[in-house]
Order: structure tokens, then C-alpha cells, then sequence
């Protein structure tokens, strides 16, 4: 799948699911108890340690194998709060019927486990940039405004920034790798 298919898709996927702050609520979110939202964001922190951890080993330049392995590292301490946030709770996540991003992330591993050398870097690249824009979109306007425990919704909310930082740093990526 090329690029900007996927990019299309990833765009469908993200304003399909995802609402104005001053919207009525969607059926999305209507359907979306908390056990639902932990695991969404539970599934949303680790698409990009899965991806980015191909990267920390496979990309061809260095700067690239160093974001990701960073990536690796920022998703995984958000995974271990998240999950010990769920002990606290005594919350068991329940998979959604449908995983946002699910699709889109199967397609990247795909495309990055067949990729080799500067094809897989800028592939990468293009996926982080993708992902960590609709994975912002997701949290902020379908998953926390659905959230009633405090706790969770506080965790969600305060994750965004850091998907925003690492948006920052694809971005910058991107523009220096060639990436559009």
C-alpha cells in the first residue's frame, strides 16, 4: 500500500472517529466505557513501541534508529503507568469491537518488516508522523472526553503532550529526511 493510500486511510480512520470539543457526543463515545478507553489507549501506546522498536534495530541512519529507540523507551514507561493505573483501578481493559489505528498499524508493520535500507527509514518516518497525528486526534477528542473516572481521564489527558512531542520530533525528521 503506497504511502498517501495509507495516509488516506489513516485520515478516514482518524475524523472518522473523532469529534469537535463542542460536539455531541458520537456513538463512538457513547459506546465507549472506561475498560474500552484504557485498552484503547493501552493498544495506542503500543503500536509505537512495536513499530519503533523495528526502527531502533533496522533503520539505515543513525539519527533514526536514535528517535526510535527513544520512542521505544517514552512508550513503554507510559505503558507501565497505564497498566499500573489499571491495578489501581482494579480496571480490566476490554478490547474495543473496532481498534482505532488497528488496520493502519497492521499495514505499517507490513510495509516496515519489508522494507530495507533508506525505503524503510523513510517509510518509518512517514508512519510516526501518521500515527502519532491521528493517535493525538484519538485521545484528545473521542477517548478522554469519554472517560468518567478522573483518574483515567487525568492519565490520558496529560499523555497527549508527550504524543505531541514525538510528533514534533517525526516532523523534524521528516523534513530532514525528505519525508513528505
Amino acid at each position: 500500500m503506497s504511502l498517501s493510500v495509507h495516509s488516506a486511510l489513516l485520515t478516514f480512520l482518524v475524523f472518522g472517529l473523532s469529534t469537535p470539543a463542542a460536539a455531541p457526543r458520537t456513538s463512538v463515545q457513547r459506546s465507549l466505557n472506561d475498560p474500552t478507553a484504557l485498552a484503547m489507549f493501552e493498544d495506542l501506546i503500543t503500536y509505537d513501541i512495536e513499530t519503533a522498536g523495528i526502527a531502533a534495530k533496522k533503520a539505515m541512519n543513525s539519527d533514526v534508529r536514535e528517535v526510535a529507540g527513544q520512542f521505544v523507551q517514552d512508550h513503554k514507561g507510559l505503558l507501565k503507568q497505564a497498566k499500573d493505573l489499571a491495578k489501581k483501578l482494579n480496571m480490566t481493559p476490554t478490547a474495543p469491537k473496532e481498534a482505532p489505528l488497528g488496520q493502519a498499524h497492521a499495514d505499517a508493520l507490513r510495509k516496515l518488516k519489508s522494507a530495507t535500507g533508506e525505503e524503510f527509514d523513510r517509510a518509518f518516518i512517514a508512519n510516526e508522523v501518521a500515527y502519532h497525528d491521528g493517535a493525538i486526534k484519538i485521545l484528545r477528542d473521542t477517548v478522554a472526553p469519554a472517560i468518567k473516572n478522573p483518574e483515567l481521564k487525568a492519565a490520558v489527558t496529560a499523555a497527549v503532550p508527550a504524543f505531541q512531542g514525538h510528533l514534533a520530533r517525526s516532523q523534524q525528521l521528516a523534513t530532514k529526511h525528505h519525508v513528505t
